[in-house]
C-alpha cells in the first residue's frame, strides 16, 4: 500500500551502518520510515527525515514500515533547534506525542506543528500545560470542570468527563483546576504560576489524557 501526504518527524535512529529509521506522526498514526543509506551524503533524502521536519512525501508500506519513494516538499523546522533551549522544547513536544498520542487526528496534526515551531522562552512550563489543554480540546475531551464553579481545598474529579464530583476517582487541589481553567480562557500572556502548581497541573492533565487514550 502506498501513502502520499504530510508527516511530522518526531525521532530518528541509526539502523546498521548507514540506514536511518524515522518515527513520524502521519495519517496512519505513528509509524516508522526506513531510509536505506540515509546517513550517506549521496542519498537524495539526506537531511529530510530530521527530527521536527514537516515532510510531504510519497511512501510505500513494506510490512510494518514505510519506505520513501519521493519527497514533494520539506519544511526544515529542524533548523529551529540550533538553539539548545529550542531543541529541548521541541524534543519535549516530540516525546509527548510519541508516548501519549499514538493515533492520528487531523485536528491534532496542526497543533503539533504549531507548538513545535513555537518559541516559549521562559514560559515553557506554561506552554507545556497549554499544549496538553490544546490536545484535549482538539480530541473533544474538554473536561466539564471548565464550565463548573470550583470550590476550595481538595476536590475529586471524574476522569470520564472531567467533572468535579464526589464520586470522582482523582483528588486534586481546587487551585490546580482553576489554574487550568484560567489558562485555557486567558492564554499564556496573562497567567503566571509557581513550579509546584505547574507540576500538579501537568500531572493531572497527563492522567486525564492517559485515561482517554488507554
Amino acid at each position: 500500500m502506498s501513502f502520499k501526504g504530510k508527516v511530522v518527524v518526531l525521532k530518528r535512529v541509526r539502523s546498521g551502518d548507514d540506514d536511518l529509521i524515522a518515527k513520524v506522526y502521519s495519517p496512519m498514526g505513528i509509524v516508522s520510515v526506513l531510509v536505506r543509506e540515509g546517513y550517506l551524503c549521496s542519498n537524495p533524502f539526506l537531511g529530510v527525515f530530521e527530527p521536527f521536519n514537516l515532510v510531504e512525501a510519497d511512501l510505500d508500506q513494506r510490512g510494518d514500515i514505510l519506505v520513501p519513494n519521493d519527497v514533494i516538499s520539506v519544511k526544515r523546522y529542524s533548523l529551529l533547534a540550533r538553539d539548545y533551549r529550542r531543541y529541548i522544547w521541541m524534543s519535549w513536544v516530540s516525546l509527548f506525542v510519541l508516548t501519549r498520542i499514538s493515533f492520528y487526528d487531523e485536528r491534532v496534526f496542526p497543533l503539533i506543528v504549531r507548538y513545535l515551531t513555537a518559541d516559549p522562552g521562559r514560559k515553557e512550563p506554561i506552554y507545556r500545560v497549554l499544549f496538553r489543554i490544546g490536545v484535549i480540546d482538539a480530541l473533544g475531551w474538554r473536561p466539564r470542570f471548565m464550565s463548573q464553579k470550583i470550590g476550595k481545598g481538595r476536590v475529586k474529579v471524574s476522569m470520564s468527563d472531567g467533572s468535579v464530583s464526589e464520586d470522582g476517582e482523582v483528588e486534586v487541589r481546587a487551585g490546580v483546576l482553576r489554574f487550568i481553567k484560567n489558562l485555557a480562557e486567558l492564554g499564556s500572556g496573562r497567567i503566571s504560576a509557581r513550579g509546584e502548581l505547574l507540576r500538579e497541573a501537568e500531572d493531572f492533565l497527563d492522567r486525564y489524557i492517559d485515561y482517554h487514550t488507554r
